[in-house]
């Protein structure tokens, strides 16, 4: 088993500890075929990470209301800013169209820049998870292992975060679950839904675990 792997593994376990009734939302991996023929028309290569990534979850599942458990958008928190939301994780077949619409509209934005120089998307940009359209985790066509940026949509070429390689984010993620970083957050109702984000009076701590991994 490969250390991204290993890593998966040990933060399902704790997300199953720390939320003992947790229902995994995550589609089932696809074959490594099944991702050859989705990536096939690709400007680019994906590296072995991101195959790796896809065979293990192909991104989040639509599980309708909750089906009565608690469901945890929690593989990517976002450690820019302690109290964020987590970056909830897109399937393959949802991450390629998203690529081809954001290429598009880089190429109407090239006819008309708002200003010189400006670009919105780079074309060995690919998009693994995203909030809301607004912050977006991306690797990089043709690099193995290739870095992940964590990018503002509107002000991308300046990344808010660079990891080393998905093995790197993947790897700082499960040491701040074992560390303790994390704070469960329950609905407002107190219920049924939870998120679990970075305590903010740990993100001194967590800083210093990024740099372990992504220095």
């Amino acid at each position: 088993m490969s250390k991204l792997l290993e890593e998966f593994a040990y933060i399902f376990e704790w997300m199953e500890y720390t939320v003992p009734n947790l229902a995994d939302r995550y589609n089932p991996g696809l074959t490594r075929q099944q991702i050859d023929n989705l990536v096939k028309d690709l400007p680019f290569k994906l590296s072995e990470e991101v195959y790796e990534l896809y065979q293990w979850r192909n991104g989040q599942a639509d599980l309708g209301y909750y089906n009565g458990e608690c469901i945890v958008d929690f593989l990517f928190p976002d450690h820019h800013i302690a109290g964020n939301l987590s970056i909830p994780f897109w399937s393959l077949q949802t991450a390629i169209q998203k690529c081809y619409y954001l290429w598009q509209m880089e190429e109407s934005n090239s006819i008309d820049p708002p200003c010189e120089g400006f670009h919105l998307w780079e074309r060995k940009w690919f998009p693994i998870a995203s909030m809301e359209d607004k912050t977006l985790l991306i690797v990089i066509g043709d690099l193995d292992p290739s870095p992940v940026y964590q990018i503002d949509f509107i002000f991308s070429q300046n990344p808010l975060r660079v990891y080393k390689s998905l093995t790197s984010i993947i790897s700082t993620i499960a040491e701040c679950c074992e560390s303790e970083l994390y704070t469960v957050i329950p609905d407002e109702y107190n219920e049924m839904f939870v998120d679990i984000k970075l305590d903010e009076k740990r993100q001194e701590t967590e800083k210093a675990i990024y740099k372990k991994y992504n220095s």
